[in-house]
């Protein structure tokens, strides 16, 4: 009885972390998109008067976007983390790849809060230096697009460990492994954004930011219907 109860604790807390993922991803767009009205973005393109002028007129909107998004990223601590116990079970004891793909994951959702962080500074004073303000916001939009080396590792991780997975009921079937490896050359999109002011490469473009975001959405919801499934198996529910 006592043995039951706990594994109904654990596969409560599973859940819990795995919706946690489509949590963050439903708070975090109308943070990001509906209250801040960061989407589309800015064009790198814009002059010192019109970057000013964008922040003094949203001043509030993007203050209180960027505070939710704060609050709402740390949603992707429980998420990441039961993506590392999948990883730790399947490489067994010793394994390195489950505190790699942790690592990667804390750099990521702090790069989402710097990114905030960045953002509010730029409307902190109204009385900033128009250039300040634009540095500013290069910043943060640069940051949001480009830091994407451990985000590669972290899906690359994810991606071996759905390949080594030889149990009867795997997490992450062989399909999705592949998937992990297309999104995180996705995520790369932006890598290459600091070259350009316009066009598909650029910060607001189809590879800089598109192409790269929807990926990222696409991969959070193939990963919390995965591993949804198998926590619900009664086969896979305490593993």
């Amino acid at each position: 009885m006592h043995q039951q109860a706990a594994s109904t604790r654990r596969r409560a807390i599973e859940l819990a972390a795995v919706w946690s993922g489509a949590a963050f991803l439903a708070l975090y767009l109308v943070a990001f998109m509906g209250i801040a009205r960061f989407v589309p973005p800015p064009s790198p393109s814009l002059s010192i008067d019109e970057v000013s002028t964008l922040f003094s007129e949203h001043r509030f909107s993007i203050r209180l976007g960027m505070v939710l998004s704060l609050v709402f990223s740390t949603l992707l601590f429980p998420f990441f983390s039961v993506i590392s116990s999948h990883i730790a079970r399947i490489e067994g004891p010793g394994g390195v790849m489950a505190r790699i793909q942790f690592g990667g994951a804390t750099l990521l959702i702090v790069f989402f809060q710097l990114c905030s962080m960045i953002w509010l500074t730029a409307t902190y004073r109204p009385d900033l230096a128009d250039g300040t303000l634009r540095m500013l916001n290069d910043l943060g939009w640069l940051t949001f697009v480009m830091v994407f080396p451990a985000y590669v590792f972290q899906l690359g991780c994810i991606a071996v460990a759905s390949f080594l997975d030889r149990s009867e009921n795997p997490v992450w079937p062989r399909w999705a492994g592949y998937l992990n490896l297309w999104i995180a050359l996705s995520g790369a999109g932006g890598g290459i954004a600091v070259f350009f002011t316009s066009g598909p490469f650029a910060w607001n473009g189809a590879i800089g930011f598109y192409l790269p975001v929807i990926a990222f959405v696409t991969w959070i919801v193939t990963m919390t219907a995965l591993m949804h499934r198998h926590a619900t198996r009664p086969e896979g529910a305490v593993s």
